[in-house]
């Protein structure tokens, strides 16, 4: 995965969780996203879906677990997520 697709995927993570999480915690992964911060907006991201005990799928688990480590970051956080049956 490339700067480009980091970027393209970071960018897309607010509407694919909108449904599942507040407005204002989307808007500060929004922001980040747009200042170029995509480490701190995933941050932001799975600490609003953590918190919030909001389910994900498999498939959604996994691929933050890639984009995480695309971004050399630590995927620590991923454990704690809820998963769905779906």
């Amino acid at each position: 995965m490339n700067q480009d697709d980091i970027m393209r995927h970071v960018n897309a993570l607010p509407g694919r969780f909108a449904d599942r999480l507040d407005f204002s915690g989307l808007d500060d992964v929004r922001d980040a996203a747009r200042a170029g911060e995509w480490g701190e907006a995933v941050d932001i991201l799975l600490a609003g879906l953590i918190t919030s005990h909001v389910t994900v799928t498999a498939d959604e688990r996994d691929e933050l677990r890639t984009l995480l480590t695309a971004m050399g970051m630590a995927t620590d956080p991923i454990d704690r997520l809820s998963v769905g049956n779906t």
